[in-house]
């Protein structure tokens, strides 16, 4: 079961966080549209277009930017963002390797 807990951020009254939770469930496309949804949402109510900041504009730029096979090491400096998460990669078949562990922070 994969859990999304949605929290108050701390950026202002209408940011807010998603937490997840997964065990051992993949994260499906769904979800992953949720949980854009929600980051689309907190950035465009915290940096308003209408008050001339890009908010939801800055976001689809950074995954246009991704999508167009930027390294994401370059995205994360133009952005100044600082990943925590740690991935574990464990292919198998043709493509077993010993697992490569991806420490973003």
């Amino acid at each position: 079961m994969v859990l999304f807990k949605v929290v108050s951020g701390n950026k202002g009254a209408n940011d807010r966080v998603v937490l997840v939770w997964s065990y051992g469930e993949p994260l499906t496309f769904a979800d992953l549209l949720f949980l854009l949804k929600m980051y689309f949402e907190s950035e465009s109510s915290y940096y308003p277009i209408s008050k001339g900041f890009q908010g939801k504009c800055m976001l689809m730029k950074a995954i246009l930017e991704v999508y167009s096979g930027i390294p994401l090491e370059k995205v994360f400096k133009a952005y100044k963002l600082k990943p925590k998460a740690k991935i574990i990669e464990e292919l198998k078949g043709e493509n077993k390797k010993a697992p490569k562990i991806w420490e973003l922070m």
